[in-house]
């Protein structure tokens, strides 16, 4: 019996001394905007194949495909062309074209030249979003796509020219197979039956009944015969594949199928279910075989591609089993303990699993982890400068500090519970962490330890913010009750709960001399406070049903909000009046607003780009494009005011020259 591998990472402190990014600013050109200093993270990655020959891996990201050599790890283009996230990536037969779709917003698909990276053809036709995309495997140069439009459109994967559009489901087509042949398409959707289409004239030649509710999985057998399909009845059928005859149902014990599969020979089929179970069917009869309990809620699972092995996501780890005698043989931990997708490479020897930290390859038969493709992450809501500038903290979960100067990764912190908001002590020796289970960690960020756990009256901490002179650190909670917190900054301990909040808060600032501190919510009001007393000493009743962000004008006099969730108005209100001074109007919103340290200037963050404003004039000075288009969620001026960053939903960080 082989040895089971279960790779863990600690939970409560991780040091990864993963590579630098430096590489890409250096001769990968696409990858930084143009007005760009430096660029931090690759994105996240959604899907990953192997090129046929398995010397390289495409990584579709939430900023573009990352193309990389799979001996070295190094990576070697970036292509860039889709709008959105890269949400799928498949090759032709031969190994000579592959094609990316994006899912969302985008509606476009791309052909690129496998061998050189340079783009082939845009697919344009579908008029919402796309769901599968499909090469047919005989070599006939087609590729098919389904959508939300409720058509399938058959393309030349050579020119790029739309060859048909098939439009005879009533709803949303969401899934597609080919034939091993070539000559039939199987196609389903939200519409509960299965199509069966000839793929030379387009011809609709077979329609049935299948599933309750959508068709969301189909397969066809190895030798072409036979139609697994799976629906959102939680049934999974076979149908014979030439005349949509039904064959069988396969009913166990699990009312919750996640992933089906036909062993290599097609003798079998496995369905991975969120029961945790596997279970194994006779492909002719449809008998039931054996049950494997995984003990865990499955996901998805998939044969080896010589079938001696099967893997299972149970979201935590990839399970790999033999597929003869159903033996565990490895359990592969994720580092994030999130399962983003995972597949075997060409010659089946090397198992790869992505996460929101990158992609990891193990070796089958040792288990080992032979390599790590790093610097992806997840969605970044916060960024902050040490007060020196000399470091930037990113947050996304869990914390990267990046060297600027360097533009290296000097360490990633993963507390145990997830962090949902940081600041910086204005000593640059205290970084405090808001998590979401309601406490607050205090890290010392020269020795690179826990300080302590500030643990109070709060229900998930959604802000914190540290006044001016580091003596107090106050905190708001996403709870409308005892919503905001002071605690001294040095003891941990909690000095008074504010009382006059009547909604969770999202926003907090101190004023420039710390007497006061301001918070805004999900009831679209700003309300002022006395630091000194608690007191609730003036409230704004906005005409936005939420505020999002709040910032103090440098001299004190003037506060900037946004709110609606992104919504398009800039507010700047009288501090000590509380009247509105004047609106400005940004056609793609604002999730975050900033003044320059010397108060002459504001930044706000949009839908994938960043603005920076004249204060006095309300003029729009410069316009950074380069983010995705998604909202961008922090934007911070360094301390000399040189340099603005921003970080967004597309999962990367940019640094912004103001110099020029």
């Amino acid at each position: 019996m082989r040895n089971i591998f279960l790779f863990t990472v600690p939970i409560l402190f991780m040091f990864l001394p993963w590579l630098s990014l430096s590489f890409a600013q250096t001769y990968i050109q696409r990858y930084l905007p143009e007005g760009a200093i430096a660029r931090f993270g690759k994105g996240y990655p959604y899907d990953f194949k192997y090129f046929p020959d398995g010397t390289r891996l495409a990584v579709g990201s939430t900023i573009g495909i990352w193309i990389y050599d799979t001996r070295t790890g190094e990576a070697l283009d970036f292509l860039t062309g889709h709008t959105y996230y890269v949400s799928r990536i498949v090759f032709s037969p031969d190994g000579k074209t592959f094609a990316s779709m994006c899912r969302w917003s985008d509606q476009t698909i791309r052909l690129w030249d496998a061998a050189t990276g340079e783009p082939k053809a845009t697919l344009i036709g579908h008029t919402s979003e796309i769901n599968d995309i499909v090469f047919s495997p005989d070599g006939n140069q087609t590729l098919a796509s389904a959508s939300d439009d409720n058509t399938i459109c058959l393309w030349d994967s050579v020119t790029g020219d739309l060859k048909a559009t098939l439009t005879a489901h009533t709803g949303k087509a969401k899934v597609l197979a080919f034939s091993p042949d070539g000559s039939r398409l199987a196609s389903g959707g939200i519409d509960e039956v299965i199509r069966l289409w000839d793929v030379a004239t387009g011809e609709l030649l077979l329609t049935f009944a299948a599933h309750a509710n959508s068709v969301d999985a189909l397969i066809y057998s190895p030798d072409g015969k036979q139609i697994a399909s799976q629906g959102g009845d939680d049934n999974v059928c076979l149908w014979n594949a030439r005349t949509g005859e039904f064959l069988h149902i396969l009913r166990g014990d699990t009312k919750e199928v996640a992933s089906i599969d036909f062993s290599k020979d097609g003798e079998t089929l496995a369905t991975a279910n969120y029961d945790g179970t596997i279970q194994f069917w006779n492909a002719h009869t449809g008998e039931h075989l054996r049950t494997i309990n995984a003990g865990k809620k499955l996901y998805s699972m998939r044969y080896a591609p010589d079938g001696s092995t099967y893997i299972c996501d149970d979201n935590n780890a990839i399970r790999l089993y033999d597929a003869n005698t159903d033996e565990l043989l490895h359990a592969f931990k994720m580092p994030s303990d999130g399962v983003g997708d995972m597949g075997y490479s060409p010659d089946g020897q090397t198992l790869v699993g992505s996460d929101q930290f990158g992609l990891h390859f193990w070796d089958i038969d040792t288990g080992q982890l032979s390599q790590t493709i790093t610097d992806y992450s997840d969605v970044i809501e916060a960024v902050v400068y040490s007060p020196d500038g000399r470091t930037l903290v990113s947050l996304a979960g869990i914390l990267r500090f990046w060297d600027v100067e360097t533009e290296k990764l000097l360490r990633t912190l993963t507390p145990e519970s997830s962090v949902r908001s940081i600041a910086y002590a204005p000593d640059g020796e205290t970084l405090a962490c808001g998590t979401r289970d309601d406490t607050i960690l205090l890290w010392n960020t020269s020795r690179w330890q826990q300080i302590t756990t500030l643990e109070g009256p709060t229900n998930g901490i959604s802000s914190v913010v540290f006044s001016p002179d580091g003596q107090i650190l106050a905190s708001g909670s996403w709870s409308r009750y005892d919503s905001i917190c002071l605690w001294d900054a040095h003891t941990g301990g909690l000095l008074k709960t504010l009382e006059g909040e009547t909604s969770g808060i999202l926003t907090l600032v101190f004023s420039p001399d710390g007497k006061m501190l301001a918070s805004g919510g999900n009831d679209g009001t700003i309300r002022f406070w006395s630091v000194a007393t608690g007191e609730l000493l003036k409230t704004i009743e906005t005409q936005a049903d939420t505020i999002d962000a709040v910032a103090y004008s440098p001299d004190g006099k003037t506060l900037m909000s946004t709110g609606n969730r992104g919504g398009s108005d800039i507010r700047f209100w009288n501090v000590d009046t509380g009247d509105l001074l004047k609106t400005i109007t940004v056609a793609k919103g604002a999730y975050a607003v900033v003044y320059s340290p010397d108060g002459r200037t504001f930044a706000s963050g949009g839908l994938g780009e960043v603005s920076v404003w004249d204060v006095a004039t309300g003029e729009r000075l410069k316009t950074f494009t380069g983010h995705i288009a998604d909202p961008v969620y922090s934007v911070v001026y360094s301390p000399d005011g040189r340099t603005l960053a921003s970080g967004c939903r597309d999962s990367t960080i940019i640094l912004w020259d103001l110099t020029r």
